[in-house]
């Protein structure tokens, strides 16, 4: 960030490109972006996706989340801490706005759990936190009398909130299978193995012998695991 840049003008332009915001890639990076390149002033940039998060509208709100998390992507990959340290605190409450308690947001339950997986996956928060702050989606899950009826939306508004979830998801699939440059050679299977869940001899041994011997029916594995039927 250039020394003169005025606090108050980013803030300005920050708000605006907020409302401007809409659920392309690119429009998503550009707001991401410039959070990134004035991050001396995160603490005021912070605020302004807070303040616009809690009165947008309900697509717009989702928008927000998405830009958040190209923020923390960007963050990671610049060992930048701030915009992660502002969000920790509030992450139940920025969760809590993005689903909130209102006929239409139940529609951001699942776009949102796939932002708090992706968050999980990268490692942004803390298990602990993320766990917690996913309790009001656990909840809109859980009521089916919150679930929207269909005049809650016209046809217009469906065919265009398709449209902008398939841009939305767009983004999060490229970030799966990107890895960073730093890491060591065996990361990806790490995480692969971490994954997996411990070996339960009772179990587990019989379902391999019985995928050995789908596989390769004619092969001696009886003698191999002293397998007995």
């Amino acid at each position: 960030m250039a020394e003169e840049s005025d606090p108050f003008e980013c803030r300005l332009t920050f708000l605006s490109l907020l409302q401007k915001l809409n659920a392309s890639q690119q429009s998503i990076h550009k707001v991401a972006n410039y959070a990134m390149r004035h991050r001396k002033l995160s603490e005021d940039l912070y605020s302004c996706l807070i303040e616009e998060l809690e009165q947008a509208s309900t697509n717009a709100r989702l928008n927000i989340i998405y830009v958040m998390d190209a923020i923390f992507s960007a963050s990671q990959k610049s060992k930048f801490a701030g915009y992660v340290d502002l969000t920790r605190p509030d992450l139940p409450r920025i969760i809590h706005a993005v689903v909130a308690k209102d006929a239409k947001s139940v529609v951001n339950v699942p776009n949102t759990q796939k932002i708090m997986n992706h968050w999980k996956r990268k490692g942004i928060f803390d298990i602990h936190i993320l766990e917690e702050a996913e309790k009001p989606l656990l909840e809109r899950e859980q009521s089916s009398s919150n679930k929207p009826g269909n005049e809650s939306f016209s046809k217009q508004d469906i065919l265009r909130r398709m449209e902008e979830d398939r841009e939305r998801h767009k983004r999060i699939k490229e970030e799966i299978w990107i890895r960073p440059p730093e890491e060591s050679k065996n990361a990806e299977f790490e995480d692969f193995w971490n994954s997996i869940d411990k070996l339960n001899p009772e179990v587990d041994y019989e379902q391999m012998m019985l995928q050995n011997r789908q596989r390769l029916p004619f092969y001696a594995w009886d003698s191999v695991f002293n397998y007995t039927k």
